[in-house]
């Protein structure tokens, strides 16, 4: 028999390389879109993870967690330096001349507050709401017990 005869009547040769008939039952390369591994599948149903990577998702391409929006108006260097200058001034309380009178919310403040507290006898409840009220920070016992010490 004639090697290409036996080529021909090959039964894996046909099933791997198709002739190109939708209806005939045929195994095409698969390419991992994760890792970018191209693997022969062993049977004519989709294959459930990706033999590089093992992944489920093979098929789907890889999406970004988090996509950077497009600005709606172009900003030169000069109005960024600005934005991010104002930005970081009202963030630590620095900022335009009527921000002037806000009161000193930082974390040593706090303390020297909860401290006076403890020396005027005050319970943790007082404390507690105290520092909700002044500072914005929701304690409990133990954590306030933590910050006096």
């Amino acid at each position: 028999m004639n090697i290409t005869n036996r080529l021909d009547s090959n039964p894996v040769r046909q099933r791997v390389l198709a002739s190109g008939n939708e209806t005939s039952i045929a195994l095409r390369q698969q390419v991992c879109h994760r890792c970018g591994k191209a693997w022969w599948p062993r049977r004519p149903k989709k294959p459930s993870r990706c033999p590089g990577c093992k992944s489920p998702y093979w098929d789907k391409p890889r999406r970004l967690k988090h996509s950077i929006m497009p600005l709606k108006e172009p900003m030169n260097q000069g109005s960024l330096t600005m934005a991010l200058g104002r930005k970081v001034a009202r963030t630590f309380g620095r900022g335009s001349e009527h921000e002037k009178d806000i009161e000193d919310r930082s974390l040593a403040k706090a303390l020297h507050v909860l401290k006076e507290m403890k020396a005027a006898g005050k319970t943790w409840q007082e404390m507690g709401a105290r520092m909700e009220q002044e500072f914005g920070a929701s304690l409990e016992k133990d954590q306030l017990k933590a910050l006096v010490r």
